[in-house]
């Protein structure tokens, strides 16, 4: 019942396939999901999107809400030393004082680099943290980059290929604009995502879907060639097929048995919480939109 098995939906029925979605949460939407203060629909998470997220921009289009759309500026900024540094320019770059001139040289150069390089597979082979310390010094690994990867990753900021800070690089300066500013813009949907996710399940109600939330599946069985699953407390029902989109770790619990290569495809990949907590407050606790604390 998340965006991923609710767009599902949506493109089976499309195709003229008949679906029922069981959603185990009290709503839909998963991590896409609202409460209210004041009457105003407020997100449980952050959410945002990059100018690169092309397919849920056309799919926002797609529902009639393309003109609900807003590019807004971001200002993302450090906290080092009793003290927010702005950090969205390469000026703002340059004055970051925490580091040396050469530093801050090194660290631009570090960003030059990696958003001209096409091919990420070639970082395949070291970790962020020893790729960052190798090419722009111990000095920006413990003032910048580690703090970050720390407070992202836990302890297993240690584990963290450099693919992945590679294409987050490319993630965020696609985002940018031109010329010496190069501000990047990220996109809202004005009345939260959660408008979204409702047009969605109106889309999928309109072309006859049946979507059951706070109906948790116990289990996935294969039994004689059909799929089907088991409902708490029910009988197993039965379909020409099952589309699970959910987390690994939830899919290898509800699943059949599966072959041992597939399982540790499942297995191998170690998954985190995060915590949000969300603050109403009487003034701006800072003028900067994300503050990383280092």
């Amino acid at each position: 019942g998340g965006v991923a098995g609710l767009t599902a939906a949506y493109r089976l029925l499309q195709k003229g396939y008949r679906i029922h979605l069981f959603e185990a949460g009290p709503q839909l939407g998963g991590l896409v999901r609202t409460f209210e203060i004041g009457g105003e629909p407020i997100e449980c998470f952050y959410h945002h999107l990059f100018s690169t997220d092309t397919t849920a921009i056309r799919l926002i289009g797609e529902m009639g809400l393309g003109d609900r759309l807003t590019w807004r500026p971001s200002k993302v900024g450090i906290f080092y030393g009793d003290h927010i540094y702005p950090f969205v320019t390469p000026l703002d770059l340059l004055r970051f004082t925490p580091v040396s001139v050469i530093d801050r040289v090194r660290l631009g150069l570090m960003g030059l680099y990696l958003r001209r390089q096409r091919d990420g597979s070639r970082f395949e082979g070291v970790t962020a943290k020893e790729w960052v310390r190798r090419f722009a010094g111990r000095r920006n690994l413990d003032v910048v980059w580690g703090p970050l990867l720390r407070g992202k990753f836990g302890d297993l900021d240690d584990q963290l290929v450099m693919t992945w800070l590679w294409n987050k690089v490319h993630l965020r300066v696609a985002s940018r604009g031109a010329g010496v500013s190069q501000r990047e813009v990220l996109g809202y949907l004005q009345g939260s995502f959660g408008a979204w996710i409702d047009a969605l399940i109106g889309r999928i109600r309109d072309l006859g879907g049946t979507l059951e939330a706070g109906r948790p599946v116990q289990r996935i069985v294969s039994e004689g060639g059909r799929a089907g699953i088991e409902l708490d407390g029910e009988r197993t029902v039965f379909f020409d097929a099952v589309v699970g989109t959910v987390a690994n770790k939830i899919f290898r619990r509800l699943a059949p048995p599966l072959p041992d290569s597939y399982s540790e495809r499942l297995e191998g990949v170690p998954y985190q919480d995060a915590l949000c907590l969300v603050l109403t407050l009487s003034r701006p606790l800072s003028g900067t939109y994300w503050l990383n604390i280092n």
